[in-house]
């Protein structure tokens, strides 16, 4: 017969696994009472070619030198050493749940890895290097410093730039998934589909207009992004319906690696990134299948009208719904 006391055991056990399980994947934010200023796949123009951006940015409030810390138990997989590089100085740890996280644009690494990388540099010179640790011989703890913020590589101010890849790094994911969105969620921010493109014409967006078309199905691009103090971050998710049929949805939650240099597959050719701009415009239809497009069905319908509504969500949880309509002229 089972005793009261094992009872207590067997079910001291079942609520450890469960919150266990429940725990499991979040991670500790990087940079200690930081906000995001960058989202997961936004356009960047920067470097040698367009790409996405395939991590999130962490304030570091404009400062050199403030610590970067690991996210969860690891141990170190790579260090490249590199001022001019996209990346700059970064660090790549592996941790237990099979993940790789990434840590770039450093000013200079943690006591333990700067010793390393003075050797390399001793022998090296100014040269790009980059050493792989195969074995899990370099151990760190959640939370543990393992650098600076600094403004290597492409970076124009510091900041910690952070991505999360598969262990074989062929795919990235977005990193905000990871954490307790909770914790970067700012009181006041909303979403804004700023402008529109029809057919390669250009129109502020009003709520429930009407907007021409003359195309086989309606090209449709949209200005899209959340507005959060004085950052415009990325959006995530879109669906668009032509009266209550879901016609186009997308959604940037992860990326391979074989499309980082692809950006144009998600973004319209008139999307602008400069110092001072950053205009984004999501292509709602796709000519090609994408990993990212989870429905297509746009070119499929040859109406002379639609009553359109967009649905759009970002990394925080927020989403918004927005109207307009379409006639063909």
């Amino acid at each position: 017969m089972v005793t009261f006391k094992r009872l207590l055991i067997k079910l001291f056990l079942v609520l450890f696994i469960i919150f266990s399980f429940v725990g499991f994947g979040l991670y500790q934010p990087p940079v200690d009472s930081s906000y995001i200023t960058a989202a997961f796949l936004e356009f960047r123009s920067t470097g040698k070619v367009p790409h996405f951006h395939s991590g999130i940015d962490f304030s570091t409030f404009l400062k050199e030198g403030v610590p970067i810390r690991a996210v969860e138990d690891g141990a170190l997989r790579r260090l490249e050493i590199d001022l001019d590089n996209i990346y700059g100085n970064t660090v790549v740890l592996e941790h237990p749940d099979g993940n790789r996280t990434l840590y770039a644009h450093l000013s200079r690494f943690s006591d333990n890895f700067e010793k390393i990388a003075s050797m390399l540099r001793d022998e090296f010179g100014n040269k790009r290097v980059v050493v792989e640790f195969l074995s899990d011989e370099v151990k760190v703890k959640k939370g543990e410093i393992i650098g600076y913020s600094g403004k290597t590589g492409e970076a124009a101010q510091p900041h910690c730039h952070f991505e999360v890849r598969s262990k074989d790094e062929k795919l990235l994911y977005d990193p905000f998934d990871f954490f307790d969105k909770s914790l970067f969620k700012p009181v006041q921010m909303g979403i804004v589909l700023k402008r529109i493109i029809v057919d390669g014409k250009e129109y502020e967006f009003m709520n429930n207009a009407t907007y021409s078309f003359s195309s086989v199905y309606p090209k449709i691009a949209v200005e899209a992004y959340t507005e959060l103090a004085k950052n415009l971050l990325g959006v995530k998710e879109i669906k668009m319906y032509f009266s209550q049929d879901l016609v186009y949805h997308i959604i940037l939650d992860r990326l391979p690696m074989e499309y980082w240099e692809k950006p144009y597959s998600v973004y319209n050719e008139k999307t602008l990134m400069t110092a001072m701009t950053y205009r984004a415009y999501y292509n709602l239809f796709a000519e090609d299948s994408l990993p990212f497009v989870k429905v297509n069905n746009v070119s499929k319908y040859n109406a002379n009208s639609y009553s359109v509504y967009v649905e759009i969500s970002d990394g925080f949880g927020n989403s918004q719904r927005f109207s307009f309509n379409l006639v063909r002229r």
